[in-house]
């Protein structure tokens, strides 16, 4: 085993991390010859819908460069409503993780698409940059059972919120509607994207999320992925990725039994968890693709142009094993999470 310092955080997570996939897999692996467990899902367990490419923002990290004139929304809000009655007709799923681009930019009809699944029992997971989360906005979303409710908050002050997003104001907006969700009793979240220009406000930003209330606070850094291939500036070198882990290390044992703060998955662990494991989910993009993950560039087919069950049948179920992500996932850096053959939401998605 190659020898490292005792305090080489970067090398002991990732090792860490490796153990515990290991355990998935084996756990997985015995539940399943005890038929305890499926191989194979009929039908999704959860699925993402990525409501619109349109955002009010431009963050330099997006990482599927939401905001861009040149994506296609063919997923109208009627197609979105009769895409949700679909999945419920053909026995519903345990959670939707509600993102975009900005879902909120979607007004009073996320709310129409959320009262379909809602209606199911369906638990929700909404991803927003909480620009426009007002006090009416909030207690209309208090309805709805959650996961949780997170908000993009990138900075403990204005200043380095609103460069990094490049929306002046946005921080205060975004600090404003925080609260407003925990106010009204939703599981609050805050996800905060370390750079170089503010690791060292780590401490600050866990305070900052203690006090607007939320229950988690999730620390990670930026993903190579979309946007943020051309603000190679804002990536944490391996120095600085050692020093976000202590920082996160010591703010969980600070904030022990108050809030919980969590790293943001690695990559290829979290690629490598989902070949260990049944598929349980896709996601539904804007133009209508069906893709496997975010962090992965495979389609598998388009719900505008088939049959979703179909393309589960043959596809989606088992989609994981396909050499070509075998081959993918086998390219990603374990540290730096890219995969140096292909550029994720830069290069056109591959089509399996």
């Amino acid at each position: 085993m190659e020898e490292f310092k005792l305090k080489d955080l970067v090398k002991l997570t990732q090792l860490r991390d490796e153990k515990e996939m290991e355990k998935v897999r084996e756990q997985t692996q015995f539940l399943q010859a005890e038929k305890k467990y499926p191989k194979e899902f009929n039908f999704p367990l959860t699925m993402q819908f990525e409501l619109t490419a349109n955002c009010n923002l431009r963050c330099k990290h997006c990482y599927n460069a939401s905001g861009i004139k040149n994506f296609d929304d063919a997923m109208t809000i009627d197609k979105w409503i009769g895409f949700s009655k679909y999945v419920v007709s053909n026995g519903g799923i345990f959670q939707c993780v509600i993102s975009g681009g900005e879902p909120l930019l979607l007004g009073d009809d996320l709310f129409r698409i959320m009262d379909i699944l809602h209606a199911d029992g369906t638990a929700f997971l909404l991803i927003t940059n909480g620009f426009l989360l007002t006090k009416e906005i909030a207690k209309k979303l208090s309805k709805y059972r959650y996961m949780w409710l997170q908000v993009s908050i990138d900075g403990y002050n204005a200043e380095s919120h609103d460069s990094f997003r490049n929306i002046e104001g946005s921080w205060e907006r975004a600090v404003k509607g925080a609260f407003e969700i925990s106010k009204n009793g939703i599981p609050l979240t805050i996800a905060h994207t370390t750079t170089p220009e503010t690791l060292n406000d780590i401490d600050k930003m866990c305070d900052l999320a203690y006090e607007l209330g939320a229950s988690t606070i999730i620390i990670g850094e930026v993903t190579p992925s979309g946007r943020s291939m051309e603000n190679k500036n804002i990536l944490l070198n391996y120095e600085q990725k050692q020093i976000m882990l202590e920082k996160i290390q010591s703010n969980t044992e600070r904030y022990s039994g108050r809030m919980t703060v969590n790293r943001s998955s690695s990559t290829k662990i979290q690629l490598q968890k989902y070949q260990s494991t049944p598929n349980s989910g896709v996601i539904i993009r804007p133009n209508g693709d069906i893709r496997m993950d975010c962090m992965t560039p495979f389609i598998i087919g388009n719900v505008l142009e088939e049959d979703f069950c179909e393309v589960w049948k043959k596809k989606g179920s088992n989609c994981w094993h396909d050499s070509r992500i075998s081959e993918y996932i086998e390219g990603v850096d374990p540290i730096y999470g890219l995969n140096s053959s292909y550029k994720n939401y830069v290069d056109k998605d591959i089509k399996l």
